[in-house]
């Protein structure tokens, strides 16, 4: 029969392509079972190879080369490379649970719509091994054609077989998940899958089950596909076209391959590009099919002495010929036969016979042929030639199909391993966290989306600091700002500091999503909030006060004023409540001059706005809530100096804003150490803090911060364009567990960034780094295009990507934005926060105050005869309503709806709230149907309502430390804590009225059964030259006050009313 068969595929009809298609009998995890044999199936996972080194990539492809000799000699062996689709029912599926706060669900959904749009490819590497022969071939093909002409075919397999061949399944498993390939047994549904798109090129859902039998799998099986000379045409159900294919065989290679390089021939499937009827470069779906045997030793020595033999005898028989001359060749291949065996014999050289096979389709012959065309030209670029099976196409799709064999052994090679393997199926790019929100997508060889939880260090217990490095206006702040409100949306407490008072827009995007936000104005009237010597401990705080006056102080009395000042601290930190406003006063009183002078210069500092804030006399409130949600903290008149700057020559004001700076990323790290986070997820997003470390103190106090933050399970997102100066401080190095790389230009900057990476300062990656932000045509920036290092110090490139345009325009702060996008008013939760000012058992911390009032003023208003009716929402979904003190009161369902004719919100005191209407635009009250009027009146009259005269805001501060101080129609204040009821006067007129400070925001639900205008199809996708970057815009954002209006008729009843609170 050996004879015959040789003889058989001499003339090209071997016994192998008259064999029927296989008849599958069962799908199950990592089993498929056909009538003559068994195969094993594995997914291999994806390596991250675009940026590896060619050292990681030489020790990675031996370990390869190493594993299959050991595991897969001798097995007949079938490799698929097949292309799926990322869908956005699959992502909500897997972040289901993880979000909880807010309007998650159009949150998660929006992304989804996103992942829809882009239609991005995702990569399966599977490897079927052959496991055993269940039935000869001869016997197998007559019985199943007996069975079908009495129809007794049985689609069964026994229950002991199957757990027979399921341990060999995971045998298999255990020993190739060790390996580089990370290989796991596939699911029955991706086997299902693998089979019936060869069938139907369609979209068909495999039965979800564990395993596939009987009709399932018929089902499965059941196409028609009918071959032509150069292609086949697969038809659907309906009996059309659905697609054209031509199988393509590799018939020659060179000699050498280089690798990395042209050598990784089944990595480049996704590089290959065609050119499209108005002349641009379309991806070019190309998938692999490679039957392949790792030959051991006994196996390759028999081949090669076998080749060697026949070359011998074509020599002798050339000799005898009346020529008595030996072509060059024969005498080339016995001599390397020789070289091979020996190599086989003393190095471990291991051959590969593989049959590789291109599968190429479309829906149009034409298209077909323009990919075949691209596909030829690609790989003949690398000195490979690429030929379609003429006459072949059935018997080569055939032995594509999973559970089937070689049919066309004739167009196979022999090689060593290291030639095969150097093909990198396995390689591409994978980078991120393994679950959680999508922030973006890969760029390299392997599409895919790329997960970043910025909360997850804590939970796993790693390192909780991630770093955005490059040149401003390259995404990074846009980045950061995504990143923090994934983690809103998933529950954490997430503060913002805002230093170019331009990341405003975040807070709509949450506002417009429902979570709750505000914008937050550190003045003034938080004067010693962010003063070290209250916020830090005991031990932390004798280093770092000192250090923080020394740097408000001119360079000229620094190198005087260290010792008084650290002898003051010292001092102060004994008193029971001791404050930098305290040392000042040391200082002041001092019976030395030189001390006086000193003293008399920092208090002349702190008593500005932003100075009283560092050291100024404590006021006891602190505006940090303690509420989940996403809170931006804007310093109004913050001046910092430039990166370029030195400090000996920072004016009195920049001083000023850095140590405003430092004190307040202080303020925000210690408080996640407050009783109400232990156990909560804490974010703090800090831009530009390359402008702390341009001072040695400075950049051992963002040491610090980070080592604190870890401490406390809080994680930092910190945003700087020096990577030089980070890689001086290796405490805060080792704190950094992920890594967003932006472009760069000067030469220390971008080798301090690649050692950042990881990567080396070659000539390839300088290059990279330079040119990571550079548009494709060279002559536009590519926002958001980064290099990112993940958890696990991997390496690739990646584009983040706003998940909508609507999401985009929130973002914006451009002036002429302002007009278009409705901002957000701070959105409250609807359950009532513990006390921030209740004192800490084991610390104590700033009184801490919720923003679920902003800017209200105490009025002297007496208490309602009955109580207010509750507020809600314009969905007519109930909101928290407030006294007028700001304590939370319980809403009740109405018995009402709500209309046009709606009375509008009243407060306690008597001037009305603002409405507001999902579908208006930004005026500062609308009613639910109104249209855009300047306010909305009960009886349906368009007149605005006259504004109250502005009433003096007290001139002494409260003494209640639980009391808030009135806000004035001037300094608006940041959102308060609810505080204890006041007592009131009598006389409402006597007390100022609140004023309904919004910072720009129209009011806006908390999302639920409410329309976000975000729509879940977009007319074009956003490219990655359109991902805006907040970093490029100018600073500007609208701070717009809503004012009150009176209420004629205090004792109106309250069944209709509808109360809106700030």
């Amino acid at each position: 029969m050996k004879i015959a068969d040789k003889l058989l595929n001499l003339v090209g009809v071997g016994r192998e392509r008259g064999l029927p298609p296989p008849r599958l009998v069962a799908i199950a995890d990592g089993l498929l079972v056909t009538e003559r044999s068994a195969e094993a199936w594995f997914l291999i996972s994806v390596a991250n190879t675009d940026l590896a080194t060619e050292a990681e990539q030489d020790a990675a492809l031996d370990a390869a080369v190493s594993a299959a000799a050991t595991i897969l000699g001798d097995r007949l062996s079938h490799l698929k490379v097949v292309w799926g689709r990322s869908t956005g029912q699959d992502y909500i599926d897997s972040v289901a649970g993880h979000y909880r706060l807010g309007d998650h669900e159009a949150w998660a959904q929006t992304r989804a719509d996103r992942i829809d749009e882009m239609r991005m490819p995702e990569r399966y590497v599977a490897l079927g091994v052959h496991l055993s022969d269940r039935d000869p071939r001869a016997t197998a093909q007559v019985r199943g054609s007996i069975s079908d002409a009495l129809g007794t075919t049985s689609w069964r397999v026994s229950a002991r077989e199957l757990a027979h061949l399921d341990e060999r399944v995971r045998k298999l498993a255990r020993q190739l998940g060790s390996t580089v390939w990370r290989a796991h047994t596939a699911p029955a549904e991706v086997i299902s899958w693998l089979v019936s798109r060869e069938m139907h090129r369609g979209a068909v859902a495999a039965p979800r089950r564990g395993l596939i039998t009987g009709a399932a799998l018929a089902r499965l099986t059941s196409g028609r596909v009918v071959p032509y000379t150069d292609h086949l045409r697969i038809y659907d159900a309906r009996g059309q076209i659905a697609a054209y294919t031509t199988v393509l065989a590799m018939t020659d290679f060179p000699e050498e391959l280089e690798t990395p390089g042209a050598g990784e021939w089944l990595r480049t499937l996704s590089e290959i590009k065609a050119i499209d009827d108005d002349g641009d470069e379309i991806d070019v779906t190309v998938e692999a099919s490679v039957r392949f045997r790792v030959l051991t030793k006994k196996t390759a020595r028999s081949l090669v002495d076998e080749t060697r033999k026949s070359a011998k005898e074509q020599r002798r028989s050339a000799a005898k010929g009346t020529a008595e001359e030996t072509a060059d060749e024969i005498v080339e291949t016995e001599r390397i036969m020789r070289e091979v065996k020996r190599d086989i014999n003393r190095s471990g050289l291991t051959l590969v016979e593989d049959h590789p096979r291109l599968l190429v389709s479309a829906d149009t012959r034409e298209d077909l042929e323009a990919y075949v065309d691209a596909v030829i030209a690609h790989y003949a670029d690398r000195g490979i030639t690429v030929a379609p099976g003429a006459d072949e196409q059935r018997d080569l799709w055939l032995e594509s199909l999973p559970g089937d064999q070689l049919r066309v052994p004739d167009l196979g090679h022999v090689r060593e391993s290291t030639a095969f393997f150097g093909s990198w199926f396995w390689g591409g790019a994978s980078i991120g966290d393994a679950t959680g929100p999508a922030i973006g997508y890969l760029t390299g060889s392997t599409p895919g989306l790329v997960r970043f939880d910025a909360a997850a260090g804590s939970a796993l217990g790693d390192a909780t600091t991630t770093l955005f490095l490059g040149r401003s206006g390259r995404g990074k702040t846009t980045a950061a700002m995504m990143g923090g409100l994934d983690s809103a949306f998933a529950g954490a407490w997430v503060p913002l500091l805002d230093l170019k008072g331009d990341a405003a827009g975040v807070s709509a995007v949450a506002a417009e999503y429902g979570v709750p936000t505000a914008v937050i104005e550190i003045t003034a009237q938080f004067s010693g909030a962010a003063d070290l010597l209250r916020v830090l401990p005991v031990d932390d705080a004798l280093l770092q006060a000192p250090s923080q006056l020394m740097l408000l102080l001119p360079p000229h009395l620094r190198g005087a004023a260290e010792a008084p000042v650290v002898a003051a601290t010292r001092a102060e930190i004994q008193s029971p409540d001791p404050s930098s406003w305290g040392v000042i006063q040391r200082l002041c009183n001092a019976d030395s001059e030189t001390t006086r002078t000193v003293g008399f210069a920092l208090r002349d500092l702190v008593e500005t706005g932003l100075g009283s804030v560092v050291a100024g006399p404590p006021s006891g409130l602190s505006s940090l809530t303690t509420n989940p949600g996403l809170w931006v903290v804007q310093m109004p008149g913050l001046t910092l100096p430039s990166p370029e700057s030195a400090p000996e020559s920072w004016s009195p004001i920049e001083r000023v804003g850095m140590a405003c700076l430092r004190g307040c990323l202080a303020w925000m790290v210690r408080t996640t150490g407050r009783r109400e986070f232990r156990g909560r997820s804490k974010v703090v997003i800090v831009p530009e803090v390359h402008l702390l470390t341009k001072t040695p103190d400075g950049a051992s106090f963002l040491d610090y911060i980070a080592r604190v933050g870890r401490a406390l399970g809080a994680s930092l997102v910190l945003d700087t364009q020096d990577p030089a100066s980070i890689l001086k401080l290796p405490g805060l190095v080792e704190q950094i567990t992920t890594l967003f790389a932006f472009s760069l230009r000067s030469r220390e900057q971008v080798d301090s960034l690649l050692e950042l990476l990881g990567r080396p300062q070659t000539p390839p990656y300088q290059t990279l780094v330079r040119g990571i932000n550079t548009a494709a045509n060279g002559k536009s920036i590519r926002h958001g295009h980064c290099i990112m290092r993940d958890r696990w110090d991997e390496v690739a490139t990646v584009q983040i990507d706003i998940p909508s345009e609507r999401v985009a325009a929130l973002l914006r702060t451009t002036p002429e934005s302002e007009h278009d996008v409705q901002q957000p008013q701070p959105v409250i939760a609807a359950h009532e926060p513990e006390d921030p000012f209740a004192e800490d058992e084991e610390e104590t911390f700033e009184p801490a105050a919720t923003a679920t009032a902003q800017a209200e003023a105490h009025t002297q208003d007496p208490p309602p005869t009955e109580p207010p009716a509750p507020a809600y929402s314009p969905n007519g979904s109930p909101a928290p309503g407030y006294t007028q003190n700001g304590a939370a009161t319980p809403a009740t369902p109405p018995a009402h709806t709500q209309d046009a004719a709606a009375d509008p919100a009243y407060t306690p005191n008597g001037s009305a709230a603002p409405a507001y209407a999902p579908n208006a635009s930004a005026d500062p009250a609308y009613a639910p149907n109104a249209s855009a009027d300047p306010a909305y009146a009960p009886n349906g009259s368009t007149d605005p309502a006259p504004a109250p005269e502005a009433q003096p805001a007290p001139t002494s501060a409260p003494t209640d430390p639980n009391q808030s101080p009135p806000a004035s129609a001037d300094h608006p204040t940041a959102p308060m804590a609810p505080a204890e009821p006041q007592p009131t006067s009598a006389d409402p007129s006597t007390g100022p009225q609140p004023v309904a400070q919004q910072n720009g925001h129209p009011p806006i639900p908390n999302g639920h059964d409410h329309d976000h205008h975000h729509p879940t199809r977009y007319e074009s996708p956003i490219g990655p030259d359109e991902v805006y970057d907040q970093e490029a815009d100018e600073a500007a954002y609208n701070e717009a006050m809503y004012q009150p209006t009176p209420d004629d008729d205090p004792q109106r009843p309250s069944s209709n009313n509808k109360e809106h609170v700030a």
